[in-house]
């Protein structure tokens, strides 16, 4: 009788130990949930911080680059709160030009695009919320990173204006030597948008009037020939100042490149999502071209095998077939453009 009744007495010990464990956990897991809220679902606007990982090549006249996520706990996690993730193609920057890395990131409460101007309609940032231009600047060939605030550049631009968006590019003035991102503002009374330009060096929002943008590129032989589509017909793609490697490039061309042996970092940099290399060049340097892309090709190829050289282009008026770079170099007529 009495080992019956502690066996009651121990079930009901243990019935409650579980009751209240679970309510502890209901209430624990309610409180999670609560702080999830706070610090990710309430958030419906995002785009990750990204740093550059880089190494230079060709005695320093290329680079190449890919992007690494910051903080991936928290990429993740606005994954889960199901918060719509920003396109880097469209919506942000996140580029490299003329020696500086550039990239914006966000995490907002609304869309600020000028379609969610009801919703978007502030320039002071509600708590949580931050909107942040990352510029690396090389100096002496190692980056050094400066931090701006978006919502504090357009304050102190003028009070009136919201920000819409930061074009996924980078301008220099030809006049200054001053390099300078663009970015969208409105008046907090209108939807029409005006761009204005960012000073990367002191994190300013300038008028874009004055402003010269460099226009002529190096390299233009890489279209202007046929020289492009006869590397993308091999897994290169191949455009004025940078080159990237297409989806149809192979992990066999890549074991078989020049490149594994001869840079081991851009080896391992150029297997990553959105890699580049690009030419620092800033007059056309056909031998550069020529060594940055027979890297991606077994040793001996020759990239410049049957390529044609329109009549439009050349110095005589004349088609020409060419299978070297000093052929090149003799027919080719520079665009004046």
């Amino acid at each position: 009788m009495k080992s019956k009744k502690l066996t009651k007495w121990k079930s009901i010990v243990v019935a409650l130990v579980l009751i209240l464990g679970a309510a502890t956990y209901f209430i624990w897991s309610k409180e999670e949930a609560k702080k999830f809220q706070e610090k990710y679902g309430q958030f419906t606007y995002f785009s990750p911080e990204y740093e550059p990982v880089y190494s230079f090549l060709e005695n320093d006249k290329a680079i190449a680059y890919n992007w690494n996520v910051v903080n991936s706990e928290e990429q993740e996690n606005m994954k889960k709160a199901k918060s719509y993730i920003v396109d880097p193609d469209y919506d942000v920057i996140r580029e490299f030009d003329s020696g500086y890395f550039v990239n914006s990131y966000m995490k907002l409460k609304a869309n600020p695009n000028l379609l969610n101007k009801d919703e978007f309609n502030r320039n002071i940032p509600q708590k949580g919320e931050y909107w942040k231009l990352a510029v690396y600047k090389f100096q002496n060939k190692k980056l050094k990173k400066r931090e701006f605030d978006v919502f504090e550049m357009v304050r102190n631009y003028d009070s009136d204006l919201i920000p819409i968006k930061i074009r996924s590019d980078i301008i220099a003035d030809s006049n200054t030597q001053k390099y300078y991102a663009v970015i969208y503002l409105r008046q907090k009374s209108t939807d029409k948008k005006k761009a204005y330009c960012i000073n990367l060096d002191e994190g300013r929002i300038v008028s874009d009037k004055g402003i010269n943008p460099y226009r002529k590129l190096p390299n233009g032989f890489t279209i202007f020939t046929n020289f492009d589509e006869r590397m993308e017909k091999r897994g290169v793609a191949l455009h004025i100042t940078w080159m990237s490697l297409e989806s149809s490039y192979s992990e066999k061309q890549f074991e078989n490149s020049l490149l594994s042996s001869k840079y081991p970092q851009v080896y391992k940099i150029m297997h990553e999502k959105d890699a580049r290399v690009t030419f620092l060049n800033r007059e056309t340097d056909v031998e550069l071209v020529k060594n940055v892309t027979e890297l991606f090709f077994p040793p001996g190829t020759n990239v410049f095998e049957n390529v044609t050289i329109p009549a439009k282009y050349s110095i005589d008026g004349q088609e020409h077939v060419i299978n070297s770079a000093e052929e090149l170099q003799k027919y080719y007529k520079e665009d004046e453009n």
